[in-house]
């Protein structure tokens, strides 16, 4: 096998084939390093003549890792993981920090939290900066990559090397617009059912079983509709329910049941948050509903780093705002 002369290797190198195995684009690695895409580009071509290996293919979904650079990544970003902390100093200093935090979550947890979130951290750090990414079926390989340092959402069985803990609770509310004709009545069983229904269904609810994905160990909830709970009432009556639109997303309910005859089941924090702008109605679900959580989670060891404990603590105290 083809041996590289370590001591004679540009570091920077690495920095960039790491870059490029996360942003999949020569032009958003650039970005990533405050370099420009034909450096970027320069890197890579060293790259390749060092590794013997074209390492990143054009494809359609962007510059995707041949099997040698799949093969390499993990371990060399686990390297300059444990080189950026050997590197760190004991202790964070938020206001002079500009360090780049990385938290993984999804729409609904966003909206209730970073606002007070991002009101805390442009006060303690002004100079840092927070990037949100989507939840996805790869928050195991982020947390133990360095990649994310947090990770927010509704767990059920966690791996060892994870620690979490709970950040809040939410409980599901039906909505109607304001002016409804059953908007002035007890939302009863039978009521509900005469409506057309909204359903929010994220994108991972294609893999998800009972509402859960599982992720090399790790139960994430994706945040459904409460069909469970609503299906086994309706059964038990003889029901079925009525589905005009299904969708993705969340926040985009309240603006199309504001504007028509459709009932959305909604986390009671996202419509206490936009049943004044668009006038709606909330009922308690005529059926046995149980409350969910939402919680942080983090890798036991990176963790411990103070910056990340400090992150934490923002998220901490927006929650206790709520």
């Amino acid at each position: 096998m083809h041996q590289i002369q370590f001591a004679s290797l540009d570091l920077n190198l690495l920095r960039v084939f790491d870059a490029l195995t996360e942003a999949r684009s020569v032009t958003r690695a650039a970005a990533r390093l405050g370099l420009t895409p034909s450096a970027i580009s320069h890197a890579l071509n060293r790259l390749r003549y060092l590794l013997k290996d074209d390492l990143f293919v054009r494809g359609s979904n962007g510059m995707q890792p041949t099997a040698r650079a799949a093969e390499i990544g993990p371990g060399l970003r686990q390297g300059l993981l444990q080189l950026q902390q050997a590197l760190t100093p004991a202790e964070f200093v938020p206001e002079l920090s500009d360090r780049q935090f990385t938290v993984i979550c999804g729409d609904y947890v966003g909206a209730v939290l970073l606002p007070g979130v991002m009101a805390r951290l442009r006060a303690e750090a002004p100079l840092s900066e927070l990037r949100i990414r989507p939840s996805s079926s790869h928050i195991v390989e982020d947390l133990d990559s360095g990649r994310a340092d947090l990770a927010l959402g509704g767990f059920g069985r966690i791996p060892e090397r994870f620690a979490r803990e709970l950040l809040f609770t939410d409980t599901m509310v039906w909505t109607l617009r304001a002016d409804h004709p059953l908007a002035g009545w007890p939302l009863t069983l039978d009521r509900l059912v005469e409506l057309q229904h909204l359903i929010v269904a994220p994108g991972e609810d294609d893999s998800a079983i009972d509402g859960v994905v599982a992720d090399h160990g790790l139960e994430r909830r994706v945040l459904r509709d409460d069909a469970s709970a609503f299906a086994d009432a309706l059964g038990a009556q003889g029901m079925r329910r009525r589905i005009s639109l299904t969708i993705p997303n969340a926040l985009t309910a309240p603006t199309i049941v504001s504007d028509s005859d459709i009932a959305a089941l909604l986390p009671r924090r996202i419509a206490l948050a936009y049943a004044g702008r668009y006038r709606l109605k909330l009922f308690t679900p005529p059926y046995a509903s149980s409350p969910f959580e939402i919680m942080a989670l983090w890798h036991k060891t990176l963790g411990n780093q103070p910056a990340l404990v400090w992150l934490r603590s923002l998220f901490q105290a927006a929650a206790a705002d709520l």
